[in-house]
């Protein structure tokens, strides 16, 4: 984006915007979300053996802490990192996760075992240069996994400006597959994999789900009608979009990329 936001701007923004609060204070109507989490970071650990899968883990830009919580369950010694106050006192109260603001200047060198930002890079004025120091504090064989949006999405090419993928004023960086690959290799990273893996292949919403939230209200009849919605989305619309995107690499909604430090 240019010209870009100042950082006084963007955190006066971050910590008023009411796209990081709960809408529920229920950790079990979070289950699917954690879940499938910790479901796509499991498969990733158990198809790269080399990769770490116990010790100190961090999940930068950790929002409502479900990524935080997902890494517990998978054995790590997990942290989220935040900068808003509002969204780390709901993670703590509705997941019981350890939050904190800051940064990785506070981590020591060669002290993580695992690094996610999930939706973060494409916020990140300088993402290069974050990922050059999240290198250095990265343990051999740690796995740094990370989630954008893809300027190459179905999505944007319809949506345009209306797309997800060009959110103002929050992302200032647009990746392809190409330029994240690049931008990975150039910070010293090898990169294991990188394409659009379910749920990251196809996003679809017609906005039955909050509509029915909307009208019903938080029930035992909306929670219900919300789970069949659900349901027929991940088992009825998605699976041959999905394995379309996954196996072609195009038009994915979003792009996940596994890399570790080069040993150079």
């Amino acid at each position: 984006m240019w010209p870009r936001p100042t950082a006084d701007y963007l955190n006066a923004y971050y910590n008023s915007a009411p796209v990081y609060d709960l809408t529920s204070d229920t950790p079990s109507d979070y289950e699917g979300v954690v879940s499938d989490k910790t479901s796509l970071i499991g498969r990733f650990m158990a198809r790269f053996p080399r990769l770490l899968t116990d010790g100190q883990a961090v999940d930068f830009g950790a929002g409502n802490g479900t990524t935080v919580k997902a890494l517990e369950r998978l054995g790590f010694d997990a942290l989220g990192i935040e900068i808003s106050a509002r969204a780390r006192t709901a993670a703590q109260s509705v997941f019981g996760v350890t939050m904190q603001d800051g940064d990785l200047n506070a981590m020591a060198e060669n002290s993580l075992s695992f690094l996610s930002l999930f939706d973060v890079l494409e916020h990140l004025t300088e993402p290069k240069a974050f990922l050059e120091l999240a290198r250095t504090r990265l343990k051999d064989n740690a796995a740094c996994v990370v989630g954008v949006p893809n300027y190459n999405s179905l999505e944007r090419m319809w949506l345009g400006p209306r797309s997800k993928a060009l959110i103002f004023p929050e992302h200032v960086n647009q990746f392809t597959t190409q330029t994240l690959r690049r931008t990975f290799e150039d910070a010293g990273f090898d990169v294991l994999y990188i394409g659009s893996p379910p749920p990251y292949g196809v996003a679809i919403s017609f906005g039955w789900r909050r509509s029915v939230g909307a009208r019903l209200g938080r029930n035992a009849l909306s929670r219900v009608l919300i789970q069949a919605l659900t349901w027929a989305k991940r088992y009825l619309v998605y699976p041959l979009p999905n394995l379309f995107v996954e196996k072609t690499g195009l038009f994915g909604q979003s792009l996940l990329i596994v890399a570790t430090r080069s040993a150079a």
